[in-house]
């Protein structure tokens, strides 16, 4: 994991993906309740979302999402950490 991400991080168990996603095609959009921010992103990210919700490690997921993604992974947890969607733990 890159150095700059928490070594731990839960998902916020007040965040919902059928409520705060939309998917069309290719591409979502995710939005956070809790800072008002949205990412358009590609569908990996949702997967990884319900992976997240479904697991009960989340560093394996997380892991296995960077070796999956090498070129985004890091930003795309690090958006969604400022968004408050996934927190530090």
């Amino acid at each position: 994991m890159p150095n700059s991400l928490p070594e731990h991080m839960v998902l916020n168990s007040e965040f919902s993906l059928a409520s705060c996603s939309f998917m069309h095609q290719s591409r979502c959009v995710v939005y956070s309740p809790f800072t008002t921010e949205s990412m358009l992103c590609d569908r990996s990210v949702v997967g990884l979302l319900e992976r997240l919700s479904e697991a009960d490690t989340l560093a394996n997921e997380v892991d296995n999402f960077i070796s999956e993604h090498p070129q985004s992974a890091a930003r795309v947890i690090e958006q969604l950490l400022s968004m408050q969607i996934l927190l530090p733990s």
